[in-house]
């Protein structure tokens, strides 16, 4: 089963796939599909810091959610899970003791792939998810839009005499 979260992002059954852009769009196509989502085995993992799951829409009662705190924590979790939707994201944190460690963890992720659809999330690259999607089925990259922000016009000070504006020291 198809799973799509936004398009022109869909996840296919058994592959692995990453996901580097805005945290809007991850959580938006995340919220936007709860009930399909609540229908399937979703597993989340996160590093030592989600910036993704206290955004997440509260009625999301069926997503397991592990915490990975180093590398070798993320590739015992990845071996055990059963889950058919595997949503990792990316944590750089987790490979600064282990330089060697992504490749590893690029192949766990395409193993797990074999009975899971699998989607590696991250704001931006690094060194180590570069390492990691070289195992990957597919790579959307998304660059984040930037929004305008408009001023006001400001009320102008009346004009006068310069003087200080600030408390005096003691």
């Amino acid at each position: 089963m198809e799973l799509e979260l936004q398009s022109p992002l869909i996840l296919v059954p058994n592959s692995f796939n990453v996901l580097i852009g805005p945290e809007v769009m991850l959580i938006d196509s995340l919220n936007c599909n709860l009930k399909t989502i609540q229908s399937l085995q979703v597993l989340y993992i996160s590093g030592n810091y989600s910036r993704i799951l206290d955004k997440l829409d509260r009625r999301f009662t069926e997503l397991d959610v592990r915490r990975a705190f180093t590398a070798y924590q993320l590739l015992t979790i990845l071996k055990e899970a059963y889950q058919t939707v595997i949503i990792f994201e990316h944590d750089p944190c987790l490979f600064e003791d282990a330089s060697e460690v992504p490749e590893y963890v690029g192949q766990a992720l395409k193993e797990a792939s074999n009975n899971s659809s699998v989607l590696l999330y991250s704001p931006w690259t690094d060194r180590h998810l570069e390492e990691i999607s070289k195992f990957a089925d597919r790579v959307f990259v998304f660059n984040e839009v930037h929004k305008y922000v408009y001023k006001r016009a400001s009320k102008k000070a009346k004009p006068g005499p310069r003087e200080q504006r600030t408390l005096e020291a003691f």
